[in-house]
């Protein structure tokens, strides 16, 4: 069987551009896309753009259909409840694998993201919290070095990301609580002690998984 051919420079381009306008909400879950639009305001023709939208249609960034056009997908309670199953069982082995278990750099390293959300905290720099947020979780996984978990977290960290902004601009307690639990698990990993790590880590997702479930924000129909 051939080899996938590699997305060319363009190609990157187009989707890196494209999945961070969604991320960040510049794109915002259910704003139709124009291929001829973005291709001029990406300043590059169709066909790099078209790919790129039909990669990010394959992860569940965008819907693609005849009928509807190019849409910008939200997440469902469905796949908010599946994405935190998933991310509890990945990250609740994770710490309890890495506990007592890492380099001085890689204490290190965890403990300067702490230090970093902190400072964020302090100054009401949502946006310096939220990348840091993203980064300690996809240190710890890092730190295994199993490329393909890398890969999942990254992904999941995205689809996840257009979800929290909403609530921690309309929820401005959590940010607090969050990185008061980053401190525990991060201070249970480094103590050696698993058990703990994973139970403070699934705490920690499943608060998050319910301030996003709120009915507030995903009301009975």
């Amino acid at each position: 069987m051939p080899a996938a051919t590699p997305p060319s420079r363009l190609q990157s381009r187009a989707y890196s551009e494209l999945r961070r306008l969604i991320v960040s909400g510049e794109f915002p879950p259910g704003t139709f896309l124009s291929e001829r639009q973005l291709a001029q305001q990406l300043e590059m023709s169709k066909t790099p753009v078209h790919v790129a939208l039909e990669r990010l249609e394959a992860e569940g960034f965008v819907s693609i259909s005849a009928q509807q056009g190019i849409v910008v997908r939200g997440m469902s309670v469905e796949d908010i409840v599946d994405h935190y199953e998933l991310r509890e069982a990945v990250e609740c082995w994770t710490v309890r694998r890495l506990a007592g278990r890492l380099s001085e750099p890689q204490q290190k390293l965890l403990q300067e993201n702490i230090d970093q959300q902190q400072v964020a905290l302090r100054d009401d720099d949502l946006s310096a919290l939220m990348r840091l947020d993203g980064e300690m979780h996809c240190l710890l996984c890092s730190f295994l070095g199993n490329r393909e978990i890398m890969t999942m977290m990254e992904r999941l960290q995205d689809k996840i990301l257009q979800v929290i902004i909403r609530v921690n601009h309309t929820d401005r307690t959590r940010p607090t609580e969050s990185v008061a639990e980053h401190v525990q698990i991060v201070a249970a990993v480094l103590a050696g002690d698993g058990a703990h790590a994973a139970d403070l880590m699934a705490e920690h997702l499943e608060a998050g998984k319910r301030r996003i479930l709120n009915p507030s924000r995903f009301p009975a129909s």
